[in-house]
């Protein structure tokens, strides 16, 4: 059998089209990591528009609105995207379906009522939070359509919490550090500087957006850097998206159905005014963020992934298939 030499792969490059030497790597057939990303995006953000777009010109309800049916559409075609273009399996982008990611899926959701739990016992005894009405219906009328309108809610805080972890943590994660491994970097750099993009394009919007509107842009700041520390633990640790969505879809469901805003139109147990006096109220209530890292880590060892090191990080994200 003749061997490949220096001279063979040379000759491969030149003989391959401008475009070709664009769209893909010298040693992968595969589109390169940052066209697959673009391509994921292009169809998630095509499908969210053209839904939204649907929507808005028949005049639906607002309780179909609620269910964020595009945004559902939108992530189940970036994940058969990202899964032919990257030639992975659905386990290889986080959705692996099973027992085992169901479990996952369930211990998220713990963590998340535990976390926001202690979140809010820290954020009244410090005083900043206010509760100014209990048992709110919001929009809802009567025991059935609370029931509707509550299960709508529920329905769509999943939709987010889904779209978003697939969003920003395996498509990003996984796409962004292999391009950079891709480029000769290591394991370390490859997986750090993917954390940090997926991090800046996840933290941003949150802590000038939603988490600021709650308090300030600078506790929105560290809120969103706290978030993103638990949300990538759990990624990393799992290789999985279940077990960050079951904390994403807790944490968000308790902030708007346990204690929501007074403002919020939707059913809450507390209707609650929120703010931060000072830095050391500002650490006390970010301080949660540590202990569900530590559930997320012990969570991680008591199902078996043991290795947390950055080469089996590496290995559970990016080479798993």
């Amino acid at each position: 059998m003749r061997s490949t030499t220096r001279e063979d792969g040379a000759e491969t490059t030149e003989r391959r089209t401008v475009v070709e030497q664009v769209l893909y790597g010298e040693a992968d057939p595969r589109l390169r990591a940052t066209w697959r990303v673009l391509f994921s995006l292009a169809v998630f953000v095509g499908l969210v528009v053209l839904g939204e777009t649907i929507l808005s010109a028949t005049e639906v309800p607002p309780v179909i609105t609620e269910l964020k049916i595009p945004y559902l559409a939108a992530v189940a075609g970036a994940v058969v995207v990202a899964v032919r273009l990257g030639d992975r399996s659905a386990s290889g982008v986080g959705f692996g379906v099973n027992v085992a990611w169901l479990r996952d899926l369930a211990a998220g959701v713990g963590m998340g009522v535990i976390f926001q739990c202690a979140v809010t016992v820290i954020w009244a005894g410090t005083g900043g939070l206010t509760v100014t009405d209990t048992t709110v219906r919001g929009v809802a009328t009567g025991p059935s359509s609370l029931a509707l309108v509550t299960s709508v809610s529920l329905f769509g805080v999943l939709v987010t919490a889904v779209w978003e972890e697939f969003v920003f943590r395996s498509l990003l994660i996984r796409n962004v550090a292999e391009g950079l491994a891709a480029r000769s970097a290591s394991p370390t750099g490859a997986l750090g500087g993917a954390i940090v993009l997926s991090a800046l394009a996840f933290g941003l919007p949150h802590a000038f957006g939603v988490a600021a509107e709650y308090t300030n842009p600078a506790f929105g700041a560290l809120q969103a850097v706290i978030s993103v520390s638990y949300f990538v633990a759990a990624y990393a640790a799992t290789g999985s998206l279940a077990l960050p969505i079951g904390i994403h879809f807790a944490s968000n469901a308790w902030a708007i159905l346990v204690v929501g805003r007074v403002s919020s139109p939707y059913p809450k147990l507390f209707a609650v005014e929120r703010t931060v006096a000072g830095t050391i109220d500002t650490l006390l209530i970010l301080l949660p963020g540590v202990l569900l890292i530590a559930l997320t880590l012990w969570w991680a060892r008591l199902t078996g992934r043991t290795g947390m090191s950055v080469t089996n990080t590496y290995r559970r994200i990016v080479e798993s298939s």
